[in-house]
């Protein structure tokens, strides 16, 4: 059980199905949340997402207003709502969601984004945080491991494209400073990230050595690369599959164009600043895997 590692801290241990369940008793003597609970992945029916990401957020919501104790609703959205099939640099939170989502993660999302914001008796604080990673990752480097191992790693646009990660520690910073921010800045977003910019190649160089991985990159013209993503999401509609397709058309647009974050609004307004560098938070997570096994 993924919560068995919280058993040796000074804390109460409850669980609860989100979708389902009286969440009265997560409410306790509670005057704050974090609310960091969803189905994330590139793939996957919209009816699901809605039920795991908008129901379940609108029925926490729910119960946290009943409860008449919390003053603070931290949520944590996802900058997946800026993607577009373009390079973007410096996003800032200003944000009109598209005509066309390019998925249901993100448009899920932004309507969780939109629930919390309609609750300003809970104090709601939003934030953004780009491709966490660390400790228990189970969604990021996982994936790019997987393809590493096959020995060859294919870099859409020769991995040229600069992008922004967040080490999950610096991550946990942000959503103290938003425990403890001014009610001033209630109902408002922030991008968090780890403040460096970086190239996709050499991201994955410095993974794969972290993680004593060796692939051969290969560059691939973004074009050919974003074509084969959507044959392979026809091949999965016309199976009927839920499984994840090899190749998504979101997953290779994370590589194939430039999207970083401006956190300016985080540094000035919640006094957020990333403490733990990319390197160091890969020597951590090499660190943690090898003590795995």
């Amino acid at each position: 059980m993924r919560l068995s590692s919280l058993s040796d801290l000074p804390c109460v241990v409850k669980t609860a199905d989100l979708s389902v369940d009286d969440l009265a008793c997560l409410f306790e003597g509670t005057d704050a949340v974090v609310h960091c609970a969803a189905r994330a992945a590139p793939w996957g029916k919209r009816d699901l997402f809605w039920a795991d990401n908008v129901s379940s957020t609108e029925r926490l919501l729910q119960a946290a207003r009943l409860a008449g104790s919390v003053r603070r609703f931290v949520h944590l959205s996802s900058p997946s709502i800026y993607f577009r099939r373009r390079d973007q640099l410096n996003i800032p939170e200003s944000f009109e969601p598209p005509q066309r989502w390019y998925g249901a993660y993100a448009e899920t999302k932004w309507i969780c984004e939109e629930r919390v914001r309609a609750e300003p008796v809970l104090g709601p604080i939003i934030l953004r945080p780009r491709a966490v990673f660390g400790a228990r990752d189970a969604a990021i480097v996982p994936r790019i491991a997987a393809v590493a191992r096959s020995g060859i790693f294919p870099l859409p646009g020769g991995g040229t494209a600069w992008t922004d990660v967040t080490y999950v520690e610096n991550v946990v910073s942000a959503v103290e400073r938003a425990l403890a921010c001014e009610r001033r800045l209630e109902g408002r977003a922030f991008n968090i990230s780890n403040g460096e910019p970086i190239q996709v190649r050499d991201l994955i160089r410095r993974l794969l050595k972290s993680l004593n991985l060796r692939a051969r990159l290969i560059t691939m013209p973004r074009g050919v690369t974003m074509a084969l993503a959507a044959l392979c999401e026809q091949a999965a509609r016309l199976r009927r599959t839920q499984r994840e397709p090899r190749l998504t058309s979101y997953g290779v647009g994370l590589l194939a164009y430039s999207q970083t974050l401006s956190i300016a609004a985080a540094r000035k307004d919640l006094g957020y600043e990333p403490a733990i560098s990319i390197d160091e938070g890969l020597d951590r997570y090499a660190r943690w895997l090898k003590a795995q096994g």
